[in-house]
């Protein structure tokens, strides 16, 4: 036996395996082979997506060992779910493994390495073929008995490999001669050259892999865009949040906390748990961690951990809520009795103003001519504005829901922020003109003083504004600091109010109010469709149940959100009449703490009861709602009640990585028959309008497009028309909706009817 010609007997076999390969592929399937055709479809479908595939420009370690289980044939969904951030989803495997593959090929032929391009290039299952045929063989040949069934052929064969050690310790044979003298020792070998082949092309795919690795795998690093990272699919999700880069994913991530994704269309919590458990993969190259208390749920936070994650967070520009708020340190208090300038910290009693309420700076008000040091003609204590506006709160509380001192405080911290860090002034110095620029403000606020509404207030970013205020909004701002301000006049800590110069955005007119009002109801055709969609799902999830349920009620009773809130088993009444029968009304706690009876029709009074028996809550004696009403101990469970929450960390037991004992509550949670906060239940009755809008897009246009645009109110709007649509009068109207007047009552009527009923008041006299 002699060597082959050239001398190269190790490679020319090997570039004969990818020869034969291939030529066998073309020959046995001229077409593309079924399964990456279905992998090219998923990449090349559409323009946009190759383009977004284009931009997905890193090779990280978790894909070259997705790629290594591919060619070994591992089940692609395990590998997905353990390596790729998509997870479970076979599409989106599926789509990624052929990016590698891709990604793979085109570095190999910038190395100029050809012969890798081509090994990557060839399916695993292409390699596969012939193995169990000539197992088969081999297992046949065992089993036929004879007289060559005891010889060293029918024993366990060993690998050519092994074989080698044994024949050919010193690399004598090239590999064609060893290949022959191995199938002189064992002749059913024969049949299991392309095993062999197989196997050797294997291996050499597994090799060429791992000189890639070394070559094209990166560590992924903050400034990366995501769309380097993550499947197209996700990282359009992320962008279109404002999620561009991996630092800003770590920012949402340790602001908004565990449910940071609801701001993420299209991403639910297993979803976000895979990112998140990606960014903690990667800690180490990325030279950042998540912190362990953004990743613990808000009722579990105490107090001691919402400050530190309010120090871990990031301030743009030092915008805070009222408890956290720092008085930039470049500003300065200006005397304004003459006497000069006044260094921030100088309180206006003329005392130091150390702000030691958790280590937090406060703004510092001005030195007033008759607040210098020994005067107390001032009737508060407050040294500096923020606490001067605490007090304030804290006098007019009484008497006023929790709702209306919050929206107070809301109108107040705004003031001040915009006064700390646009203005740079303190109170006593504001002028007509600052509060002329302020009304601007209010209607145009720059992007980054707004953010979404229900953001934690102890991270930073929290933001005073949801969105920009409409006129009325900012008409209700004037009003409410004009107020403000007047009382610290009257408590002799402002020198004059400086609000009352100023002229606050008209209120609407009949046609301004009449457009809004048509525009903002949910009409018959919207609600139909509404309540078809959530009626059959209700019947069997207690989520969709409620959300019916909340949104029954707010349309059939006309009731506020707060006062949706806060209604009770107690507050319900009935009345039985020997005409009529049972009359059911509820009654209400209002604005300025008045209380309002709101007549029930028959229908929600059954569905009410239905709801309350689907939450087990049954009077003692077993009775129907008129017994379960009149029973003491359930005076209190609210109408709208909680869901059982789903399986939580045990406080002490399994916490979120590095989360330690004292950053959680061990306290239980509210009772179930407890009742929701207004803005959880603004939460519910958003959802169920998103939900059934994006179910609805397709099938009708008109209801998708406006549940899309609804908020909770509208429910308020749809009573007051449909009522009066439907014959009710207008002062039956005004007593159920709580209105003070009766002009705002009409503004329910059509604008047609409006305008017919202030002709004739015109003519007659009104």
């Amino acid at each position: 036996m002699t060597h082959p010609a050239g001398g190269k007997h190790e490679d020319t076999p090997e570039v004969t395996d990818v020869t034969y390969v291939e030529s066998r592929a073309a020959q046995a399937s001229p077409s593309p082979q079924p399964d990456s055709g279905r992998l090219a479809r998923a990449v090349r479908g559409r323009t946009r997506t190759r383009a977004e595939w284009e931009r997905r420009e890193h090779l990280g370690i978790d894909h070259f060992a997705f790629f290594r289980g591919y060619l070994e044939r591992l089940p692609l969904d395990k590998l997905a779910d353990q390596y790729l951030e998509t997870g479970l989803d076979l599409r989106m495997a599926r789509s990624t493994l052929l990016w590698i593959q891709q990604r793979l090929i085109a570095g190999a032929r910038r190395a100029q390495d050809y012969s890798a391009a081509r090994l990557l290039a060839i399916p695993p299952k292409r390699l596969a073929a012939g193995d169990g045929k000539a197992q088969a063989s081999t297992e046949g040949a065992a089993g036929t008995g004879g007289p060559n069934t005891s010889t060293p052929s029918t024993a366990r064969r060993p690998s050519l490999e092994e074989f080698a050690e044994e024949h050919d310790p010193d690399g004598f044979y090239s590999q064609r001669e060893l290949l022959e003298l191995f199938a002189e020792h064992y002749p059913e070998a024969r049949p299991d050259r392309r095993a062999e082949r197989n196997e050797r092309l294997r291996r050499r795919q597994v090799a060429a892999l791992r000189a890639l690795q070394a070559l094209l795998a990166v560590a992924p690093a903050q400034h990366h865009h995501c769309a380097g990272w993550f499947h197209p699919a996700l990282a359009r999700r992320l962008e279109h949040a404002g999620i561009v880069q991996l630092a800003d994913l770590f920012d949402v991530i340790t602001q908004r906390g565990p449910r940071w994704y609801m701001q993420v269309r299209g991403l639910g919590e297993a979803g976000a748990k895979r990112l998140q458990q990606w960014l903690a993969d990667h800690a180490e190259p990325l030279g950042r961690a998540l912190p362990a208390v953004a990743l613990t749920p808000r009722r579990q936070l105490t107090g001691e951990a919402k400050r530190a994650m309010r120090a871990i967070s990031v301030q743009i520009d030092g915008i805070a809520p009222l408890e956290w708020l720092v008085w930039p340190s470049t500003a300065h208090a200006v005397d304004v009795g003459g006497t000069g300038e006044v260094p921030v910290g100088q309180g206006s009693a003329g005392t130091a103003s150390t702000g030691a309420v958790t280590g937090v700076m406060t703004m510092t008000a001005v030195i007033l001519p008759n607040h210098g040091e020994g005067t107390t003609s001032c009737q508060t204590r407050a040294t500096n504005d923020v606490d001067a506006v605490k007090v304030w709160l804290a006098a007019v509380a009484a008497g006023r829901s929790p709702g209306t001192v919050q929206s107070y405080r809301q109108h107040a911290e705004r003031f001040l922020n915009w006064l700390a860090f646009v203005c740079r002034r303190p109170l006593a110095t504001l002028t007509v003109e600052d509060v002329t620029a302020y009304r601007a403000f209010l209607a145009a606020p720059p992007a980054h003083w707004i953010a979404p509404r229900g953001t934690a207030r102890f991270t930073a970013a929290w933001r005073p504004f949801s969105k920009p205020l409409d006129e009325a909004s900012v008409r209700l701002s004037m009003t409410v600091l004009q107020r403000m301000c007047a009382w610290l006049v009257k408590a002799q800590y402002l020198r004059f109010n400086p609000f009352e110069l100023v002229a606050k955005p008209r209120a609407g007119g009949d046609e301004g109010f009449g457009a809004m009002h048509v525009e903002h109801v949910l009409t018959d055709a919207v609600w139909d469709a509404l309540e078809a969609y959530w009626r059959p799902r209700a019947i069997h999830d207690a989520s969709a149940e409620r959300t019916l349920f909340v949104l029954q009620l707010g349309r059939t009773t006309g009731l506020r959100l707060a006062e949706l809130a806060r209604a009770t088993v107690g507050d319900l009444r009935c009345t039985v009449l020997s005409d009529t029968g049972p009359l059911w009304s509820l009654s209400v706690l209002g604005k300025g703490s008045k209380r309002r009876e709101v007549e029930l029709a028959g229908s929600l009074v059954r569905r009410i009861e239905a709801h309350l028996a689907g939450r087990g809550i049954t009077s003692a004696g077993g009775g129907g709602l008129q017994q379960l009403v009149g029973d003491p101990a359930l005076a209190k469970v609210a109408l709208i009640g909680r869901l059982p929450a789903k399986p939580k960390r045990r406080v002490g037991g399994d916490l979120p990585p590095g989360a330690t004992q004292g950053m959680v509550q061990a306290k239980a949670g509210p009772s179930l028959h407890a009742p929701l906060t207004p803005a959880a239940l603004r939460q519910v009755i958003e959802h169920g309008y998103r939900e059934a809008a994006q179910a609805l897009e397709s099938e009708s246009g008109e209801a998708g497009n406006a549940l899309a645009r609804a908020t909770p109110h509208w429910l308020r709007h749809t009573f007051g028309t449909h009522a009066l649509e439907h014959g009710a009068a207008l002062e039956v109207v005004q007593k159920l909706m709580g209105h003070a007047s009766i002009a705002t009552t009409s503004k329910y009527l059509h604008p047609e009817k409006r305008r017919r009923a202030a002709d004739m008041d015109k003519v007659f006299g009104s």
